[in-house]
Formats: structure tokens, sequence, C-alpha cells
């Protein structure tokens, strides 16, 4: 998928006459991607970075199309106390890791300037969820282990939502260096744990620096 973004781009820009740039964005999120309400049973880990490719169509007045692949890591861990008629009561333990990869199509207008030109984006993204794995077993056991690749708290792989974003664009003769805020609206959550305290935030917003040339 992410040839086939590169190379449609390209090719869309070889037919027309107008410029091609190709860099790479990466920054932090602002928020944690999963929200968890019960700290007793769920913990999870921010992602400390996302990154990626970006490729850009330069059009007429300023506007232009943009296509991005963005990559965060995924990290989640659980832990359950089951019922029990003797106590201790067994503890069940498990940890989710995954990979988290992301395709904004953005439509992107520069406002005029020299060397600083101000930018809004808007467009929509497209988050797919790859290589996920659960392994889980009772607290304090030194054998067996349990790995699978459908944790109970996935409810889907793909979300689609709109994205908005704006930013200011530093240019420095053939190098565009670009600081933005991003802020996208996912259709559907991708975690939800059917007993509560875990669920994927809808809300998505990054802090993303960008270097194209």
């Amino acid at each position: 998928m992410i040839k086939l973004c590169v190379v449609f781009l390209m090719a869309a820009s070889a037919a027309s006459s107008q410029s091609l740039s190709v860099g790479l964005k990466g920054g932090v999120p602002l928020a944690d991607a999963l929200k968890v309400t019960d700290r007793t049973r769920y913990f999870s880990d921010k992602a400390p970075y996302v990154i990626g490719p970006a490729v850009e169509v330069h059009l007429l007045l300023g506007l232009s199309a943009e296509v991005d692949v963005l990559y965060r890591n995924l990290e989640y861990s659980s832990r359950i106390q089951l019922e029990s008629p003797a106590p201790p009561a067994p503890v069940f333990e498990a940890r989710t890791t995954g990979q988290v990869w992301e395709f904004p199509f953005l439509a992107k207008y520069r406002f005029p300037g020299v060397l600083v030109r101000p930018f809004v984006s808007a467009g929509l993204s497209y988050r797919y969820l790859a290589h996920l794995k659960e392994r889980s077993a009772f607290a304090g056991s030194t054998g067996s282990f349990q790995v699978t690749d459908r944790p109970p708290e996935l409810t889907g792989h793909n979300a689609v939502g709109p994205t908005l974003g704006a930013g200011l664009e530093f240019k420095v003769r053939r190098v565009r260096i670009s600081s933005e805020i991003r802020y996208t609206r996912w259709g559907a959550s991708s975690f939800k744990a059917a007993l509560g305290g875990l669920v994927s935030q809808l809300n998505q917003a990054d802090f993303l620096l960008g270097i194209a040339f």
C-alpha cells in the first residue's frame, strides 16, 4: 500500500507539469491513543513518536495535494483477578503490542509569504492496525503462556476519519521545513473492553515537524 501511494503520486506529477516534493514527517502524539478508565485492570503506554514519509504535489495558487504514511507503535497491558472459591484468587496478565499505520490524504493551502508561509490542510485519514500480538499467562507462571493476534479488546483493524491541520512552513532554497498541529476524528474505535476499562480515543492530535525537498 505504501508503494502504491508513492507510485500514484509520482505518476500524477509526471502527467502534469507541476512539481513534486518528497520528505519526512515526525513528531509526538499529544494524547494517548487509548483511554483507560480502570487503572486497576489496564495500563497503556503512550506512543513515544510518530514518523513516516510524505509526498506532495504542488499545484497552482498555493494549493497542493499531500499523502503521508505515518507509523506509531501500540502497547497496553491488562491484569485481571479471576474469581476463585479459595484465596488467593488467580491473576491473569496480558500484554498487547502492535503497529499503527496511518495514511492521510490531504489538500493543503499555503498563504502568501516570503520566508515563512502559514498553511492549513484538510482531508481524510485511513488507519490500519498490523502485527497485533497478545501474550498472556497467569501471574507467577514460569512455564506456559498463550499468544494470539486477536486480543479480546480488539473491535476492528480499520478506521477512517476527517483530518485538519495548521502550521508554518520555512523555505530555505530548495528545502522546506514545517511545523504543524494535526487533528483527526476517527469514525470508529479499534479497541473496547467488554467489561469497560479500556477504549480507543476517537480524537487524535499530533505535533509534527517536517522536512521536504
